[in-house]
């Protein structure tokens, strides 16, 4: 089980268009989840294992509203309740299954692992994608690593000069000084380059030779960074251009992580050739760092040695997110009296 996660907080499972006619399995924090959507519309997550044999409830069926697990016909309702037990005269209440908050907006499905009665949908920090004034394109990758990389990851930008360094690398942001304010639920890391070369990726939009680039990382609790990014020319008055990187973490175990991604911008909102642009460049650094956060978990890992983190102050907005994300974690763990999410739960 994943223990060193926040729980009392919104993750995002799922876009909208991943769940169809059926059950579909997302693992949060450890525990497997079924999810669904019911014939009124609304989504459903509950336990995503039968408490009978633990057979995975996704590879069931649904009656209606009712999920059919595949192996007994064990039946259970959209309230987690279990109804129907074949060969027993009535189902016992030990078999009803935990059932999650659950909140669906701007084409994403939120699911809170924490205690329900602490379920606020106003904490959802997230709100460009149901705005029509933006335009957002998505995706989604699986990242064999702890969350926590993911996270750091893009909280410190530094990497982008060299790890990037064929689209939006330059040697301006590890050059310009960083701001970082912290919160009660996040960390705000911005720095402002001026009169700056455009690195490769946004010379392609015409802003001359010298541009002013703002670039903000905001870690909102417990699992979303977002990157807000801005372009204008250094030597005119141009036109700016603005977008948001949107960074949804998911922990799907301390070794596995849900990524799902949306570029926001409020420019060209009508022009499927600039969907196609960022569709393309996101999914090529995305990889990258992908690809660079697993050789670096699978690192840790594989060494006998010990070997301590030695951080720079490039590192200050991501040691402030690990030290906020631990703090929220040790507060959860001494003020809780209640048994965790993703245990069944009388109805």
């Amino acid at each position: 089980m994943a223990t060193d996660f926040v729980r009392n907080g919104w993750y995002a499972v799922a876009w909208s268009a991943d769940i169809g006619a059926g059950l579909i399995e997302r693992y949060v924090l450890g525990n497997a989840v079924v999810v669904y959507r019911a014939s009124d519309g609304a989504i459903r997550a509950m336990e995503g294992t039968c408490p009978h044999r633990s057979y995975p409830l996704a590879l069931g069926r649904l009656d209606g509203d009712r999920i059919v697990c595949g192996y007994h016909g064990i039946v259970f309702d959209r309230d987690g309740a279990c109804r129907a037990v074949p060969g027993d005269q009535r189902a016992p209440a030990a078999m009803n299954l935990h059932v999650y908050p659950v909140e669906e907006r701007g084409g994403l499905i939120w699911l809170w692992p924490g205690d329900v009665e602490l379920a606020d949908a106003s904490l959802i920090p997230e709100h460009w994608l149901a705005d029509p004034a933006w335009r957002a394109v998505t995706g989604s990758k699986v990242v064999e690593c702890h969350a926590s990389l993911l996270i750091e990851n893009v909280m410190d930008l530094t990497h982008e000069t060299y790890l990037h360094a064929s689209t939006i690398g330059q040697a301006a942001i590890a050059e310009t000084p960083l701001k970082v304010d912290v919160g009660e639920r996040g960390v705000r890391a911005s720095r402002v380059m001026r009169n700056v070369p455009p690195p490769p990726m946004f010379a392609t939009f015409g802003l001359g030779e010298r541009i002013d680039r703002g670039q903000t990382a905001e870690y909102c609790l417990p699992g979303l960074v977002i990157t807000h990014v801005s372009l204008k020319p250094a030597t005119s008055d141009g036109p700016t251009f603005r977008w948001k990187a949107l960074h949804i973490v998911t922990p799907e175990s301390a070794t596995r992580t849900r990524y799902l991604w949306a570029q926001v911008r409020d420019f060209a909102l009508d022009d499927p050739s600039v969907d196609d642009f960022f569709r393309d460049s996101t999914e090529h650094i995305f990889s990258e760092d992908t690809a660079a956060l697993e050789a670096q978990f699978r690192r840790m890992h594989s060494e006998e040695r010990l070997r301590p983190q030695l951080s720079l102050i490039a590192d200050e907005a991501a040691l402030a997110a690990r030290k906020l994300t631990r703090a929220t974690v040790r507060q959860e763990e001494s003020s809780s009296d209640r048994p965790l999410a993703g245990t069944r739960a009388d109805h």
